[in-house]
């Protein structure tokens, strides 16, 4: 008796991890796997201990998902690379157009802002290294600046000088770090855009949430039939 009943474990087993590999053309109708899976279980439940039933139920749990990907779809790791090498090839690869004037907008704002605060910078740092000797010692009170700001130049102290200059200087800063966190969000978008790309393909769109009987075993090993909610996709 124990043989067929093993026979048919392995029976239930083999047909839900075919239920479970998601190329279409490769599964059993769902009627017949429901038909035979739903004939076996009551059976089995039924000779089984509840040990050797929980054995069955974690190994029925445990069986590798395969999932098949459409060769047309693009691969997250290939989409996050191309956006690596170069920001706005990984939107390209994932064909997500309408995306790249986010992405060129993120870089050419960052480079603005370095562009700009670098020349102001530049405009303070010359007039502050012209300020000392070669010893270091300083050669005067006041020295002229060019405020481009204003398209004039005007005589600051060395003071006001070390001040532009590190203000400007900060600000270059952060357009490198705008630049850099630009430059990571498009390759984490990207790769996440083809990671959802992926699983919209292989969901079902029959999504249904029905209530189906249930026959559970108590704490007492006694037969509790009841109902259960089950989502399908």
């Amino acid at each position: 008796m124990k043989g067929k009943i093993w026979i048919a474990v392995i029976m239930l087993l083999s047909l839900t991890a075919q239920a479970q590999v998601t190329r279409p053309d490769s599964l059993p109708s769902a009627e017949a796997v429901k038909s035979v899976a739903d004939t076996l279980r009551p059976v089995i439940k039924g000779v089984l201990r509840p040990d050797e039933l929980a054995k069955l139920e974690n190994a029925e749990d445990s069986i590798p998902v395969t999932i098949m990907t459409d060769p047309g779809l693009p691969v997250p790791r290939k989409a996050a690379i191309y956006s690596l090498i170069l920001p706005s090839l990984g939107q390209i690869y994932n064909r997500d157009y309408w995306k790249l004037p986010f992405v060129f907008a993120g870089i050419g704002g960052a480079g603005y802002m370095i562009h700009w605060n670098t020349i102001r910078y530049r405009d303070y740092l010359n007039p502050y290294l012209a300020a000392y000797d070669s010893k270091g010692n300083l050669l005067g009170d006041k020295f002229p600046v060019y405020i481009r700001g204003r398209d004039e130049t005007l005589d600051l102290s060395i003071d006001q000088i070390k001040r532009g200059k590190t203000f400007y200087r900060r600000y270059r800063e952060y357009g490198f770090v705008i630049m850099g966190l630009v430059y990571a969000l498009a390759a984490v978008e990207a790769n996440v855009a083809a990671h959802l790309k992926n699983f919209n393909a292989n969901m079902n769109e029959d999504l249904t949430l029905r209530f189906e009987p249930s026959n559970e075993r108590t704490l007492l090993s006694q037969s509790a039939p009841g109902i259960k909610l089950v989502l399908a996709f």
